[in-house]
């Protein structure tokens, strides 16, 4: 980073002090324990902590100036008074962008945006410099502070923004002004901020009234609400499809292999470019929008068909993102870091085409964030596993009896708290050669589940060997 503390002062709105100019900021930090020398230290009042208690410590680790909201009469360093912390980081945040004139493509959407965001950027790597957000990184101080660590020498950075209420949108996209607007889809995620789907849709929407003058819009057209709001806004974004655009993606076809294989995926993309199937290190029919999306945003920056091809067959998943894992005689499936209607439903379907004849166990946990509409969307999970065919269902979260409803009696979900009971529950049932599904939401933590099964499998799978 090459700014002075004067550019700062003079970012934030106020007049730099004299021999301020002299200051360079070596990069920004909201955390006092990761503060170096030359640091530029952001004091963020949070729910679990209020950053201004750590302004002295910050300045006893290095840090050459504070911003605050507030006067601090400890601190031995130059300070930078504003209103509001986080409406500052982010003012800064675009100032840099600026400063370095970096080309910048956002991506929101309920599901997939982080998938995309990494499929795209391993798609741009093969012949550009990028940067991106670390994981999920992508709120008011996520977003920021990932355009904070981009570098000015870096031709195109990609960002990924979350929202979950009214208004997030309307303080993130500012920051991001886009030259390129990507909205992977809209359905029921968050709906106890956004309100309801056509709420989702409406926010999503609002990324593209910030696009920077002839930016593009990339939006997904098999959301009708998505897509109308989106040409309220912008009179022809480039569309893509699932089937129906002349940026398609289907699933063909997946390829699990041998034990410890993670499986890959047959995928058929066709462009203005051509058409026609390739083989990526991922399966399920999920990623066929993800491909497509990232084939539309590629081609609004002038990437090729044959550069998206190349460029996905590098990506590797999330390991708690559909991740596949054979383990033993059972294929796990850990799809654990979230969950919505949408990437539940979609995660179902594609595990039960996935297990074809073999056994499919589903282990669930709640949906979180769904406001008043979390009782019949958790009904409407277990009427979806009525047309599935199921081995067993296990179900962690307070949901259990809204699922139980919605199944009306076609199967008996059984409940769970933990990995022990779970483990407990999975022998008694005595389940053997499978495949399982693992979802929930966040806080559902249900990695833990996941990862029990595959200690039992393997410890089953050593006893095999020794017994043989």
């Amino acid at each position: 980073m090459n700014l002075t503390l004067a550019d700062v002062e003079r970012c934030l709105g106020g007049v730099a002090e004299e021999g301020h100019e002299h200051v360079a900021i070596r990069s920004v930090q909201t955390d006092s324990r990761a503060v170096e020398t030359g640091d530029l230290f952001f004091c963020i009042d949070g729910e679990n902590f209020d950053g201004h208690e750590f302004a002295a410590q910050a300045v006893k680790n290095g840090a050459s100036a504070i911003v605050s909201s507030r006067l601090l009469d400890d601190v031995a360093a130059p300070m930078v008074m504003v209103p509001d912390t986080i409406r500052a980081l982010g003012r800064l945040a675009a100032c840099w962008r600026d400063t370095c004139g970096a080309k910048l493509v956002a991506i929101t959407g309920t599901a997939g945006k982080t998938t995309v965001k990494e499929m795209l950027f391993a798609v741009v790597s093969q012949k550009l410099t990028a940067a991106r957000n670390y994981r999920n990184f992508n709120n008011q101080i996520g977003l920021p502070m990932s355009m904070l660590k981009a570098d000015c020498g870096q031709d195109l950075w990609i960002m990924e923004l979350g929202i979950s209420v009214k208004g997030d949108m309307e303080a993130l996209a500012p920051i991001a002004s886009p030259d390129v607007a990507v909205i992977t889809n809209a359905g029921p995620g968050h709906l106890e901020g956004l309100g309801d789907t056509a709420g989702v849709a409406l926010a999503k929407a609002t990324l593209l009234k910030y696009l920077r003058q002839s930016g593009t819009a990339v939006v997904s057209r098999d959301y009708p609400q998505l897509w109308d709001a989106a040409r309220e806004i912008v009179a022809e974004p480039v569309g893509f499809s699932t089937d129906q655009d002349d940026i398609t993606t289907s699933y063909v076809a997946s390829f699990l292999g041998g034990a410890g294989s993670e499986g890959w995926g047959r995928f058929r993309l066709r462009t203005p470019e051509g058409d026609g199937e390739f083989t990526a290190p991922f399966l399920g029919e999920h990623y066929a929008e993800n491909l497509a999306c990232v084939a539309a945003a590629a081609h609004a920056l002038g990437l090729t068909r044959e550069a998206v091809v190349k460029g996905v067959q590098t990506f590797i998943p999330d390991r708690q993102r559909f991740c596949c894992k054979a383990t033993g005689e059972c294929m796990v499936i850990d799809d654990t870091y979230n969950a919505n209607p949408l990437s539940m439903a979609r995660s179902i379907r594609t595990a039960a085409t996935m297990a074809g004849e073999a056994p499919l166990v589903l282990v669930l946990g709640d949906m979180r964030e769904l406001g008043a509409e979390a009782v019949s969307r958790h009904e409407e999970l277990g009427a979806l596993l009525r047309d599935v065919e199921l081995k067993a269902i296990f179900y962690k979260g307070d949901h259990f009896d809204d699922v139980a409803r919605g199944l009306d009696g076609r199967e008996k979900p059984i409940r769970v708290t933990g990995p022990e009971d779970f483990i407990r529950a999975w022998r008694a049932k005595g389940l053997g050669r499978s495949v399982a599904l693992f979802k929930g939401s966040r806080s559902m933590k249900m990695e833990v589940l996941a990862n029990a099964l595959c200690r039992e499998l393997g410890n089953q799978a050593g006893h095999g060997e020794e017994n043989r």
